[in-house]
């Protein structure tokens, strides 16, 4: 009798996710919260009958499409205002003030990326040079891929767009795409134009998996608008994006970008000159910056920053041991002591800070590359 009861339930269960994602599509998204709604009392008479192990994530269902049919039932739309006023927050008025020198190593990535955003806006070139429009950074997290697209926008007089995910995603159904489109009409009407997104996966995941209609018109509109102003020679826009999953990315996507560069660990040069930036001012005693770059392989930029902030911290706090207890009146005139960094302040560090990023991952990245004949 379970059995049977089981079943009903999930063949209703269809029908309701069905006629809501239908009704989704169409942009009736009042109608589509009641089958949502009726779906998630669905999951829960599922998990009342569901073992223990199932439960869960049955009442994790429930919740979870309860919570999308009350958005797109209570939820209006930007108004045009709005929604400009939106896109107005993604333009940095200040160019980026980060340097390449300021970037420790990466100099191939560097010279690369350098090569890629100066040619579309070089006006005298033969009619065979073609000028790469959409760039993708891709590689492990904390290797720099943001510091990269901020040098590169401070090389150019452009307007920098940056296109946070969580503006670009629209809590409210069918305005990510609406936001999208205005945000590259934007850069065309303010070119030279640079738009950088970050966790570009998190919004251009792949079509084949199972998504629902609003994510899929993102990813459409998106590739419509990548599309658009690649093809016109005459356009001076630039589209930067960055990506920890590059194999999550939307193939159709994929195939937008002239080039794709890998922006990999550092190396012990590379490393070296991390290190310096980080300890800029503070002198060594009993270890040198190459035992440090030595003992960093397999850390990202980011870990060896992390490293040193830790290592400089710990000094800080050996030599100004009651610094949380100074009043704000104590502060202003407090002078801070220090000395130089040992091999003590950087064991602690060591104890602290680990590699981020798995051995196993940066084989995954390098067999993408092949894959995509890099």
């Amino acid at each position: 009798m379970g059995e049977i009861r089981e079943s009903v339930l999930k063949q209703q269960l269809q029908k309701e996710m069905d006629e809501a994602k239908k009704l989704e599509s169409r942009g009736k998204g009042k109608q589509a919260a009641v089958h949502y709604q009726n779906a998630a009392n669905i999951y829960r008479r599922l998990a009342y009958i569901a073992p223990r192990d199932y439960a869960e994530t049955f009442f994790s269902s429930a919740s979870q499409y309860e919570n999308l049919g009350n958005t797109l039932k209570t939820t209006t739309p930007y108004t045009r205002a709005e929604s400009t006023e939106m896109i107005e927050t993604m333009i940095i008025s200040e160019r980026p003030k980060i340097k390449w020198e300021e970037i420790g190593g990466l100099e191939e990535v560097k010279s690369t990326i350098k090569e890629a955003i100066v040619l579309p806006f070089i006006n005298n070139k033969p009619d065979f040079v073609e000028a790469p429009k959409a760039i993708l950074l891709y590689g492990p997290p904390g290797t720099g891929k943001t510091l990269l697209a901020k040098a590169a926008t401070n090389t150019l007089e452009a307007t920098f767009f940056e296109a946070r995910t969580s503006t670009l995603l629209s809590k409210y159904f069918g305005e990510s795409s609406k936001i999208i489109s205005m945000l590259f009409s934007k850069a065309k009407e303010k070119q030279p134009s640079v738009i950088f997104m970050d966790e570009f996966d998190s919004i251009m995941v792949s079509r084949d998996r199972d998504l629902n209609e609003s994510t899929r018109r993102v990813v459409g509109q998106l590739l419509q608008e990548i599309e658009g102003f690649a093809s016109k020679v005459e356009d001076k826009i630039i589209l930067i994006a960055a990506t920890n999953k590059p194999w999550d990315l939307d193939d159709a996507m994929i195939s937008r970008f002239q080039r794709k560069i890998y922006v990999p660990l550092p190396d012990q040069e590379a490393r070296k000159a991390i290190i310096e930036i980080h300890i800029k001012g503070v002198t060594l005693e009993g270890i040198t910056i190459n035992s440090l770059s030595e003992r960093t392989e397999g850390f990202s930029g980011r870990d060896i920053a992390n490293l040193c902030r830790e290592a400089v911290m710990t000094m800080i706090r050996e030599k100004n041991p009651k610094l949380e207890e100074l009043t704000s009146g104590q502060i202003e005139k407090y002078t801070m002591s220090y000395r130089p960094l040992k091999e003590k302040d950087f064991k602690k560090a060591f104890e602290k800070i680990r590699p981020s990023v798995e051995p196993d991952s940066i084989k995954k990245y390098s067999e993408w590359g092949k894959q995509m004949g890099m």
